[in-house]
């Protein structure tokens, strides 16, 4: 059976010692477990994992157009490719990312790309494309109870965070909100090694804790 975000808010409850629902509902929990679930996102990328990697959308691009219709779960673009609506796949040819758009007029042709305030801009081409686009995306969002987790081993790490941020910010403690996130960050290093790439040489980066002081993450 899949794990579920009601799986999720049941774990945090138990860990709140609230498991009679009495202040921690799910309708009480969900916007915490959406912030949790974002900042699994940024942890998954941050760390290199492969479960946000390649991900490949065929997106069309009319003539003139200079923005693309993003896919809605994109974090950011790693590459692009473009052939002519109407083309056989083999035709695909690679478009380059630049830091700035060279000066010119559209043409028949794409050769290159920015990524500028949450867009992919083109100076535009004469003849309407499809853009390949392979990109970092998001974990499924949690919409609701019955919504399932996408990484189901991300269970734990999900349930101390999301009651980290509850005990914070909806019971005033402190001390009780330091105490699970420093589990979920046990949880979350054991998460992100499961996660990256053997062939991964970059560290694993850490989030900083102290006991001192308490920082609810969010996107």
């Amino acid at each position: 059976m899949p794990v579920l975000a009601s799986d999720v808010m049941e774990r945090s409850r138990a860990v709140l010692n609230d498991l009679a629902k009495d202040l921690y509902t799910d309708a009480v929990l969900q916007p915490y477990l959406k912030i949790a679930n974002d900042d699994l996102s940024d942890e998954m990328v941050d760390n290199g994992a492969t479960v946000q990697k390649e991900v490949t959308a065929d997106i069309p691009l009319l003539a003139g157009s200079k923005l693309l219709a993003l896919p809605v779960d994109m974090i950011v673009p790693i590459e692009l490719f473009a052939k002519n609506e109407g083309q056989l796949d083999m035709y695909y040819y690679p478009v380059y990312q630049r830091d700035f758009l060279p000066n010119g007029v559209p043409t028949s042709t794409l050769d290159s790309w920015t990524w500028r305030e949450q867009n992919i801009n083109f100076i535009g081409s004469t003849t309407n494309k499809v853009i390949r686009v392979r990109y970092y995306r998001l974990v499924t969002e949690l919409l609701g109870p019955n919504a399932p987790v996408e990484l189901t081993h991300a269970l734990n790490y999900l349930a101390y965070h999301t009651a980290a941020l509850a005990a914070e910010h909806i019971g005033q403690n402190r001390a009780k909100a330091i105490d699970l996130e420093s589990q979920a960050i046990q949880k979350l290093n054991k998460l992100v090694k499961k996660e990256v790439k053997t062939t991964h040489g970059r560290p694993i980066r850490r989030r900083r804790f102290g006991l001192t002081r308490f920082t609810a993450y969010t996107r």
